[in-house]
């Protein structure tokens, strides 16, 4: 399909959404929370059998998807000693730039003293033509937690839409105490990349990540955990251990469900070590 580029007359969108919890009265709090359409936060939840002070939030873009030219941005705050579930409500969609223009997100997110973030996996799905920035800054105190996951999906594969966006550029970052501890940029330029090629992608779709920061972690056994990644019939996986601070688990697939099944199972084991 010949996509041509029309006049912008769409108002952009500057979303952001801000929100700060706390631990008060024997559980976490949402204390403050700011909202600019298109995000949006569900009010706490305490669902986690195995955490009930945990404060699970739904996080909501009510457009839809990122447009051209859209910027959103998430801040998010958390206490000493909160513990926190963040749960993208669906995959984030990122649709056609006709008119060449990136569209963005940045997230800052900020974990206190002996307080967790756990957020949750879900895909971001580049659409024909879509280019996209996003960049996510983490802090963290030494002696709190993160999980963390996510996955990078080729397009709308139902559709036979792979690899037809135009540009992808992700930087992921983890500092503790001011360290840098977690440098991943990540650029996929179709154009530019043989992404069939041996070493690149080869014949999967999709990348999936996920990055488990606590200061239990040196006792992890990462080679058990590397001989079961290998047991999966349906992807290839890795992990490796970051200066005894953190474990990095990567995937490449070529089924979106069957990634997300595993992925979900190493969250789980990973999760069992927050309690």
């Amino acid at each position: 399909m010949n996509l041509q580029a029309s006049p912008n007359k769409r108002p952009k969108h500057d979303g952001r959404l801000s929100m700060e919890f706390q631990y008060r009265g024997n559980k976490t709090v949402l204390s403050n929370c700011y909202q600019n359409p298109p995000l949006r936060a569900s009010r706490p939840l305490y669902i986690n059998p195995a955490n009930r002070s945990e404060a699970t939030v739904y996080l909501v873009e009510t457009s839809g998807g990122i447009v051209e030219g859209d910027h959103n941005v998430f801040e998010i705050d958390i206490k000493e000693g909160a513990d926190v579930c963040l749960i993208p409500q669906s995959a984030t969609k990122i649709y056609p730039s006709y008119n060449d223009i990136w569209s963005s997100q940045n997230m800052d997110i900020s974990i206190g003293p002996k307080a967790s973030l756990s957020f949750k996996t879900e895909a971001l799905i580049p659409f024909e033509q879509a280019r996209f920035n996003g960049k996510t800054v983490i802090q963290m105190a030494k002696d709190s937690t993160l999980l963390w996951g996510d996955i990078l999906s080729p397009g709308r594969v139902a559709r036979g839409e792979v690899f037809e966006y135009t540009d992808v550029r992700t930087n992921f970052q983890v500092w503790v105490d001011d360290e840098c501890l977690i440098y991943d940029p990540l650029l996929i330029s179709k154009d530019n990349m043989g992404l069939k090629n041996m070493g690149m992608l080869e014949e999967h779709l999709f990348i999936g990540s996920m990055w488990f920061v606590t200061p239990t972690i040196e006792d992890f056994d990462i080679r058990e955990l590397n001989e079961r990644l290998q047991e999966s019939p349906h992807s290839k996986a890795s992990a490796s251990m970051l200066e005894g601070k953190a474990v990095n688990v990567r995937w490449l697939a070529s089924d979106l469900v069957d990634l997300k099944k595993e992925m979900h199972r190493i969250w789980d084991e990973f999760a069992s070590y927050i309690v």
